[in-house]
Formats: structure tokens, sequence, C-alpha cells
């Protein structure tokens, strides 16, 4: 009976969030590559270089220059974090034109 008891104690310590994973750190976590075999096969994976930012809209417009962008084929994902309003970003090479409400934040990211 006491087992049980101590089973069901130490579940729910567990289960109420005591035992978290630390929060990651401010600064963005470095490029990694990951590499992976089984009986099935392996693969090798690299999560490549921080193409990410913030950019300030002047006049409804701003453009970010960076040679993380190669073409219009890119696939970017912007967000208003200043208000729910829309934007346009529309990825070429070597910038990323953003377009939307004049001064609002835009979060940019390259996915792939």
């Amino acid at each position: 009976m006491r087992w049980i008891i101590a089973t069901l104690a130490i579940a729910a310590i567990a289960a109420s969030g005591c035992l978290q994973v630390a929060p990651q750190p401010v600064p963005p976590v470095p490029p990694t590559t990951m590499t992976s075999w089984g009986p099935m096969g392996g693969f090798s994976m690299s999560s490549g270089a921080t193409c990410a930012g913030r950019a300030t809209l002047n006049g409804g417009l701003a453009t970010v220059s960076d040679a993380c962008f190669t073409g219009t084929d890119n696939i970017v994902m912007c967000t208003d974090t200043t208000a729910p309003n829309a934007i346009r970003c529309s990825p070429s090479d070597g910038s990323l034109s953003i377009s939307g409400a004049p001064g609002d934040t835009i979060a940019w990211a390259r996915v792939r």
C-alpha cells in the first residue's frame, strides 16, 4: 500500500510541472548539425545559419538586405508584432521587401 502511495506521489510531482525544462537562452541558438542512424537507415539534418530579425516600417515600407535571401523562391515568415494588421513580405536575391501599416514592427525569418 505504501509503495502505491509513493508511486502516485512521485507521479503527481512530475505531472504538476515541478520537473520542467529550462528555457532557451536569450541569444539565438547557434546553427546545429545532427546525424542519426538506425536499422532502417539514417539521416543528417542541419539547421543552417540564423536568418531572422525585425524591421520597423517607415511610411509602410521596409527593405532588409541580407545575403541569406537567395531568390524569389525563398519561403519567408513575417508577423506584425505591433498590431493585427495585414503585411506583405516579398523575398528577392539579397533582400526582403516588407509592406504594411506605417510604424509597425515586423518580425521576419527565412524558413527555407
